[in-house]
């Protein structure tokens, strides 16, 4: 292993983290490659060959949960882009996330299901469905049951006594059909034994 620096930083989260980085920038058969080599992004010169300048520069992982992240999605691997930030910060930080503008701010959809305990993806369908942005936004979502049936049934009027109903007709006017049917039955019955 002649010529090959040693830095002893091989078997640490942040020299993971590094030669990640370098990989899905330089190396086009790594999977990631489209997305970030593929579309111009790389490393700065002063961290492409040195774990060690990168980590003087990036510091330690915060904790193991923290990952790498650039600032500017369209920018460099760079110390000024740069920083540590969690799953769920750099799961926002993407360039296809959808931002969304209501009452004078703009969050992505993600920031706006936490803020308004409206799931992301119904939030989501909705918009797509045509809804307006502040009712996607407010309206709260139907609770579901585990067996995915909603939990509270939706009810319309009856048929026959406008009483709210999950069926077609309340238990009361379900019944009185039911023997206005026989009634019906008997007495075409009767007619055809006549």
């Amino acid at each position: 292993m002649a010529g090959k620096p040693k830095h002893g930083l091989s078997y640490t989260p942040e020299y993971r983290a590094w030669q990640q980085m370098r990989l899905r920038c330089t190396k086009p058969t790594h999977a990631a490659y489209a997305n970030y080599g593929g579309r111009g992004i790389t490393v700065c010169d002063r961290w492409l060959n040195d774990p060690a300048a990168f980590i003087a520069d990036m510091g330690l992982k915060p904790s193991p949960k923290h990952e790498i992240d650039r600032i500017d999605n369209q920018g460099n691997y760079e110390p000024s882009n740069c920083r540590w930030v969690t799953r769920s910060a750099n799961d926002r930080n993407r360039r296809n996330n959808r931002v969304i503008h209501h009452d004078g701010i703009d969050l992505s959809l993600a920031e706006w299901s936490e803020r308004t305990g409206v799931p992301a993806d119904t939030i989501r369908k909705r918009i797509e469905s045509g809804w307006e942005i502040a009712r996607a936004l407010t309206e709260p979502a139907r609770l579901k049951s585990p067996k995915g049936k909603a939990k509270h049934a939706l009810r319309h009027p009856c048929l026959d006594c406008a009483r709210p109903v999950t069926g077609k007709r309340c238990h009361a006017c379900e019944n009185a059909n039911r023997v206005k049917r026989a009634n019906l039955v008997d007495q075409q019955q009767s007619e055809v034994a006549a």
